[in-house]
This record gives C-alpha cells, structure tokens and sequence, in this order.
C-alpha cells in the first residue's frame, strides 16, 4: 500500500518533536500547527509580557468550557456562544513537566483569535473531507455545469485553508464570500434536483417493481428500462456533489464566523437537512414501488407454501428473488445514507467540540500547535459499499 503522503502541518509537526522530543510527551495528539505571521506576533506579545525567551520558553493556553469563575463568554461574532474560562501556562521547553500559571496583560483581545485557531485545528482535522472538494471535482467527468462547481469548490478551499493566516477582518470578508458561495451552490443544487426529478418522471413507474422485470414505457418513442438501474445511474447524479459542497459551505460560514452557539449550529444543520430531505422525497416513490415489489413475492411464498398454484414459480425461486429484492432496497438506503445523511454528522462534531471540556493551544518558537483532548470519533463513510447489500454497479 503507498504511503500517505504527509500534511505540511504534518512536516512541521515533525520537525518540532525531532528538534524539541520533550515535547511529544506533553502534545500527545497534535492535530494541527501553522507559523502565520499573528502567530508570531502573538508568541512575541506572550515573551514580553511575562519574560520569556524564544528559544527556551513556551505556552500552553487551555481554555476550559462553562467555568463559573473568570468566565469569558464571546458576543457579537467572534466565537459567539461560547463560554470559556482562559487559563495561560508558562513552561520550559527543557522541563516540559513545570508549566506554571502566568497572567498575561491585555491577551483578552488575543484569546478569541487562539481559541478560533484551536477550533479550527480540530475541526479540519476530523473534516477532511472539505479538503478534498477539489480533487474530487476534478476526478469525475462532471460536464455542463463542471466550471461553476469547481469555482465553488474553489472557494470553500481557499478559505478554509486560509483560515490560520487570517486575522478578524480577513475572517468577516471572507465570510461575506463564502456566504455568498453557498447561495450560489443552493441555487445550482436546486436546478440539478429539478433535472433529476424530471429525469426520473420521464420513466414511467409502475406500482411494483422487481429485480428481473423491465419496465416498458409507452408512447410514441416507447423504450423499456431497469429499474434497479435506473435508481443507481440516478444516484450518481451530480446533485449529490453539488449537496457536498453546500454542506461543506455551510460549515465554513461557520468556522469563518465563530458562532459556536447550538442555536447557529442547528440552524445551519437545518438548512441541509430541508436540502437532504428534497433530494431523498425524488427517490421515495421508486424505492417504495419496490418495497412493493418485495411484499409481492412474499404474498406468493405464503401462497406457494399454502398450497396455491402460482404458475411458474418455485418456492426456492421465489425465496431468491425475494432475499435479492431486499439487498437491493437495503443497498438503496444505505447508498442514500451515505451520499446524504452521513454529512450531517459533521454538524454533530462541531456541536461536540464546541461544548468539550477543554481546548489546548500551545505557543512554541513563534508557531501555534493544537493538541486534541479525546473526543467520538465520527463514523467512518469513507467506503461507499454498504455492508449485506450486493454492488449495484
């Protein structure tokens, strides 16, 4: 297997524990680290103010959540709902054991911008799927409206990755971007749900459908299809890119805006779950014709066993198709849990890491390291087969 190629945060990371190995023993889980220009500025602040050295101290910031003492609750924007309490430790690199509480002078206008840079460390950490946009959209032959989800892919990139260089102003225009890019994303999605939609009625749908039988359609230009098919060519649609990258905006807007309140956060999962459910209701009547299709070959297995005659079918017959019938409808849910439910739980993380315990951000040599506290991992959707349902492909 080819070796993951590493993270530049990754490199650096590495480079810090090979220089300073005292370090890995109190960083266990770093997630992420960046040297932007604020964060220098920032470490040098923090060594003046308490007299420290570059080379020789460091700084640990943990903000704890809910504190009832020294409470520093974030309004209007900046880390937004938000209640912490901000305890700064000072240590030597060469005694990584002996940090020791330190009172910083005006690091209160500092604090909120550390804090935005740990929920970040974390949040890209768990989310890499946002990081991936592009790529993604540029390994699949997506034609027509390709340039315009490739902008957009663009753009949530970029300003996620820019996140750590950022200062306040650049986080409010970019979130006025990003705003602005998943609109346009919203309005792309619903032209492509809409075309799927009139795709799949442009199919005449029986009551019943089944695994074996074709579907004719009549009319002038009469042609037949496969159902099952069908369902799976549908699923490959690129409205479920287009749902991605919406998804991915909205989690954006909210890292770049730093309302953590749970009041911002569900809204904004709610405002995918009303898309998720649009895009679901396009495929119900054709997973519901054949979940009828299923309660078909079990009224003709009780039949058959009743003694009934059912004409060409065997029992043995009719119990495997059934028990493929039901692959297929668990294949169905499975693919569109996936390709749809599966997003929200990124919402759920954020939710999570906002309300956890403890955040640890450490100033080392003019850069800033995260270190993740322990946190539920997020279900792993990363292999798109589905277990006890046969491929469809």
């Amino acid at each position: 297997m080819e070796e993951r190629k590493l993270k530049e945060w990754e490199k650096n990371i590495k480079v810090l524990f090979g220089n300073v190995p005292q370090l890995e023993s109190l960083i266990k889980t770093p997630v992420y680290h960046s040297n932007a220009p604020w964060v220098k500025d920032v470490n040098r602040h923090f060594l003046e103010s308490t007299g420290g050295t570059a080379s020789e101290d460091f700084y640990r910031i943990v903000f704890k959540q809910g504190s009832p003492k020294s409470l520093m609750a974030h309004s209007s924007g900046e880390l937004y709902g938000l209640k912490t309490t901000s305890v700064v430790e000072k240590g030597r690199i060469t005694n990584v054991a002996g940090l020791q509480r330190v009172d910083v002078p005006a690091a209160s206008n500092l604090l909120p911008m550390l804090l935005t840079i740990g929920m970040f460390g974390a949040i890209q950490h768990r989310l890499n799927y946002i990081s991936n946009v592009c790529a993604d959209i540029r390994n699949r032959q997506i034609v027509g409206d390709h340039a315009k989800l490739e902008r957009i892919s663009e753009v949530i990139l970029d300003c996620f990755d820019s996140i750590p260089e950022m200062d306040q102003d650049m986080m409010r225009l970019n979130l006025a971007r990003m705003v602005s890019n998943t609109d346009e994303c919203l309005e792309l999605l619903i032209v492509m749900r809409e075309e799927i939609s009139r795709e799949s009625r442009a199919k005449f749908l029986p009551f019943q459908t089944f695994e074996n039988i074709w579907v004719e359609v009549p009319g002038p230009t009469s042609f037949s299809y496969h159902p099952v098919q069908t369902v799976t060519e549908m699923m490959r649609h690129n409205v479920f890119v287009a749902y991605e990258r919406f998804v991915a905006g909205k989690i954006c807007q909210i890292v770049l805006s730093g309302n953590y309140s749970p009041t911002n956060i569900e809204r904004s999962k709610q405002s995918v779950v009303r898309v998720k459910d649009s895009i679901r209701t396009v495929f119900g009547e054709r997973i519901e014709a054949h979940k009828r299709g299923a309660e078909e070959y079990e009224r003709l297995i009780r039949q058959c066993k009743e003694g009934y005659d059912i004409g060409y079918w065997t029992l043995q017959d009719l119990e495997k198709v059934l028990s493929r019938q039901r692959r297929t409808l668990a294949n169905f849910e499975c693919q569109l849990d996936v390709l749809l439910d599966a997003k929200l739980e990124s919402f759920n993380f954020i939710s999570q890491l906002a309300n956890s315990n403890e955040i640890d951000v450490y100033l080392i040599n003019g850069a800033i390291v995260i270190n993740e506290k322990q946190t539920e991992p997020l279900p792993d959707y990363s292999d798109p087969s589905c277990d006890g349902a046969h491929d469809l492909s």
